[in-house]
Order: C-alpha cells, then sequence, then structure tokens
C-alpha cells in the first residue's frame, strides 16, 4: 500500500449524481466503518422508502478517497438522467407502471394513517427500553479481561449489534424525518419558509440538549469509529437544561380552512424530532461505542504501539490477527492510518457526476407528489449544501471562537461566545449551551446543529462554507439569522 498521490482527482463513483454526507462525515472514514455503512443504509433505507410511499427504492452508498457519497436509485428509468424527463411521460409512467402504483398506493395510506405516530410512542413505550437493554449487556463485558477466543466472539457480538442497530436507525428515518419534510412541503405550498416553519418546532426535543448524562462507551464527538466516546473525553461538559423558547404559532401564515392540516403537521413533527435523536444514540452511537472498545481492547491484545491504531482494519482483519496472522503487518496498518490521513485533508467536492434531474413533481398523483416532496425536503434540510440558512430572529455580535474539537471547546469557550465549527453533534450540546451564537459550514435545518440552535434559543448561520476558514478566535462577528450572514467586525 502506498500513500495517496498528490494528484489525485475525484471522480463519481457510478452513473448518476452523488451526494457528500459532508454534515456527518468530514473525514475520509475508517475500513469498517465503509463497511457498516454501505451494509446497513440501502437496506434499511430501502424498507421505509417501500413502506411510505417513496419516489426512490432506496439509497446507494459509494466511497471516494474514503469520502461517503450517496445517490438516489430511482423506481424505474435509468440512474442518470442530465434532463427533467417530459410531465406527460411522467405522468403515464406514475398511473401505468407498476411500481409507480404500488408507491402511490402507500403513499395514500401513509397520509392517512401517519404511521409514524404509532411507530413514536412505540419506541418510546417499549422500544427504547428493548435496545438499551441490549447495549448495556454487552457494556457490562469488560473486554480487557477475555481471552483471544472470547475476545474474537465479542468483536462479532458487537459488529451484530451495530448492524442490527444501524439498519433500524435508517428504517426509522421514514419516521422521523419524512413528517419533518411533510411540514416544509405544505408550508411552502403556502407560502411559508422553511426556516419559518421549522420555527415551530422550537422545544420539541429537551433531550436532544443533553439533559442526561450519556452513557460511558457511547460515541459523542463524531460518528465514525475513531471518534470518542463520553468515557474517553478528558473532562466532562457540565449537563445544561435546554432553554427553548416557544415555538412559533403559524396559524396566521394560514387559511383557517387549512389549520387543521397544519396542527397534525406540526404535531407529527413535533413527534418525529425526539424520536430522531433518541434512536440515534441508542441504535448507532451507543452500539458504534461499544464496538470501538472492542476493538480498541484487540490492539492491546496484540501489543500494537496505539491501541487506536485498531480501527484501522476492519473487524475481520483483527479477528483473523487474534487468531493468529501476521496480517496486515504493524508497518502497514501505520500506513494506513497516514494514507487515511492524507485522504482527510483532500478537499472533497459536495457533489459528483451530473446534477440531479428529478421527475416534475405536478405530473404525478397528489399522495406520490407529496411524499416525493416531503422526502426531498428532509435530505435537502439535513444536509444542507445549497447555501446558508438561518435559525432565529435576532442578530447576535460577540468573541468567535473557531475550533472543530468539542473536547478543546469545553476548556477554551467563554460565555457569549460565536462558535465557529465545521458541524455539530451531541458532544457540543454543553458547549452551545455556553455559546451566544453558533456558525457551520455544513448542515440544514433539520440538522443536529439547527436541532440545538432552536432547542437553546441561540441564533445560528449554518452551511457557510467560508466561515470556518475566514473567521479566527478572537474577531468579533455579527451573525444575523435572517439574512443567513457572518459579518467580521474587528479584533478583541
Amino acid at each position: 500500500m502506498t500513500l495517496l498521490d498528490e494528484s489525485v482527482t475525484f471522480e463519481a463513483p457510478g452513473r448518476g449524481g452523488w451526494m457528500r454526507l459532508a454534515d456527518h462525515f468530514p473525514n475520509a472514514l475508517t475500513p469498517e466503518y465503509q463497511r457498516l455503512y454501505a451494509e446497513t443504509c440501502p437496506s434499511g433505507m430501502g424498507v421505509y422508502m417501500e413502506r411510505y410511499g417513496c419516489l426512490a427504492k432506496t439509497l446507494d452508498v459509494a466511497y471516494v478517497h474514503g469520502h461517503l457519497y450517496i445517490a438516489p436509485v430511482p423506481l424505474a428509468g435509468p440512474r442518470e438522467m442530465r434532463r427533467t424527463p417530459p410531465a406527460a411521460a411522467v405522468w403515464l409512467m406514475a398511473r401505468l407502471h407498476p411500481q409507480f402504483r404500488r408507491r402511490c398506493r402507500a403513499a395514500r395510506r401513509t397520509l392517512v394513517e401517519r404511521p409514524w405516530r404509532d411507530v413514536a410512542r412505540q419506541w418510546f413505550a417499549t422500544e427504547r427500553a428493548q435496545w438499551e437493554r441490549r447495549d448495556a449487556a454487552l457494556q457490562a463485558i469488560e473486554p480487557a479481561g477475555l481471552t483471544s477466543a472470547e475476545l474474537v466472539e465479542h468483536l462479532r457480538e458487537c459488529r451484530t449489534l451495530v448492524v442490527d442497530g444501524y439498519r433500524r436507525h435508517f428504517e426509522l428515518h421514514g419516521d422521523d424525518l419524512l413528517p419533518i419534510g411533510l411540514l416544509i412541503a405544505r408550508s411552502t405550498e403556502w407560502g411559508i419558509s422553511p426556516a419559518t416553519a421549522m420555527s415551530a418546532l422550537a422545544g420539541a426535543s429537551p433531550l436532544s440538549a443533553g439533559t442526561l448524562e450519556p452513557p460511558a462507551w457511547k460515541l459523542v464527538t463524531g460518528y465514525d469509529l475513531d471518534s470518542l466516546t463520553w468515557g474517553e473525553l478528558a473532562s466532562h461538559p457540565a449537563v445544561v437544561p435546554a432553554r427553548a423558547p416557544e415555538p412559533l404559532d403559524l396559524h396566521s401564515m394560514v387559511p383557517s380552512k387549512d389549520h387543521a392540516e397544519l396542527d397534525r403537521l406540526v404535531e407529527d413533527a413535533r413527534a418525529a424530532v425526539p424520536l430522531r435523536d433518541d434512536n440515534g444514540a441508542l441504535t448507532g452511537a451507543w452500539p458504534m461505542g461499544l464496538l470501538r472498545r472492542a476493538m480498541l481492547e484487540a490492539g492491546r491484545h496484540l501489543a500494537f504501539d496505539d491501541p487506536a491504531l485498531a480501527v484501522e482494519l476492519t473487524v475481520d482483519e483483527l479477528v483473523d490477527r487474534l487468531q493468529g496472522s501476521a496480517h496486515p503487518s504493524a508497518p502497514e496498518i501505520v500506513l494506513r492510518r497516514a494514507d487515511r490521513a492524507r485522504r482527510s485533508a483532500l478537499v472533497a467536492p459536495h457533489a459528483l457526476g451530473p446534477d440531479f434531474a428529478l421527475p416534475p413533481l405536478s405530473a404525478l398523483p397528489r399522495p406520490l407528489a407529496l411524499m416525493g416532496a416531503a422526502q426531498i425536503a428532509s435530505a435537502d434540510h439535513m444536509r444542507g449544501g445549497s447555501g446558508e440558512v438561518g435559525i432565529g430572529a435576532r442578530s447576535y455580535t460577540g468573541r468567535a471562537l473557531v475550533i472543530d474539537d468539542p473536547a478543546t471547546a469545553m476548556d477554551l469557550i467563554e460565555v457569549g461566545d460565536v462558535v465557529v465549527t465545521r458541524f455539530t453533534c451531541p458532544a457540543w450540546n454543553s458547549i452551545l449551551a455556553l455559546a451566544g451564537a453558533l456558525v457551520t459550514t455544513t448542515g440544514g435545518l433539520a440538522s443536529h446543529a439547527a436541532i440545538m440552535a432552536r432547542e437553546l434559543d441561540i441564533p445560528a448561520v449554518l452551511g457557510h462554507a467560508t466561515a470556518f476558514d475566514r473567521v479566527r478566535t478572537g474577531m468579533v462577528v455579527t451573525v444575523d439569522p435572517v439574512r443567513a450572514t457572518v459579518t467580521l467586525a474587528v479584533d478583541l
């Protein structure tokens, strides 16, 4: 294996357009995480898209120099469409093609039954406790005392938990994202901006603001296996309760005949927010943290100079090493780490391949069009990538703290600072509780950063591509969420 060549280029990994998930994964991913994501995302996403009548079969997953890209798999027709198909052809296909007809029936049923309400109730009533028991049972096993054979079995058990959890997490995106997409889609039809519509969700998820101390082996600084868990942080941020404002009442912006529909949409979306963050912790972050712990112990068991080198291997490779294999060798593993660091430093494009050519939604039957609009809205406003968006109604001026390491940020932040970072995850929760405003380079109105800004009632501008490089710690900046701008003032 050789280090990445300086002249490396990014090319689409397949036909059609591909989008990078930069808000979740700013770096090149570890080899095991790549395998796990590709194994669980398409299958989990496919389940909810079929069940709820979405316009795609699933999401395809690929990696370009270790960076994650996704692409929708169309119900019918070629993956690559360079121009919008004629409305007449779409109208005909939607009413004659068996796949479209099945999806239309599913979409109509979904809009009437609103099944995500029952899923959210079921999660908090019973399913949450089931996942908590599975996670806690594996956390109770101390891998440091295991023999090589026992550690092999433990690694496999942890991986199975991650596969089951991640697949369930992706299935639940139909329940924790589509209701938010529907609120945005219908609000747009009423002439309400997405940012205004999302302000009705303020205070919907106090648990998102970190009011409970996480389990010791839950990942908190990121999603990949090289992220740190709560127990690994040198110092633990104080758990700070949310201070969310009252949600915005949208009734005055909607015709009175549509008030009942609006109430249903807001109710469903407010139920989706806590479901998303809570299930992500128990089906994703905690299982992945337990797998990290097992891999680190394997690194110690194999006498690696740095046990964290173990995350540069797959679970299968670690099992082989524990069972006596000499491959990959120690120098090869060190080279892998250096190579992944080089890949992480590359400027990975937000999109590869041609632009997505969406079918004209107006040519589709109304239920299918509405579910399609919801799916597009939830994806667009989760990832961002189409420009700056603002959260809040008031500007804020303060000292900038430019940092992308939450562990270090807790030691440096001063009350009222404007936090400027690339993206946020749960490790930032208590830091943001001290902030006066937030600026990120990635993410949209449905991202973790947006939820936190609403829950904590702090102004935010998200998806500001140049802020992290242009602003320096100590500068005075003004964050204007209404105009979605970040303005430099003077040095303190």
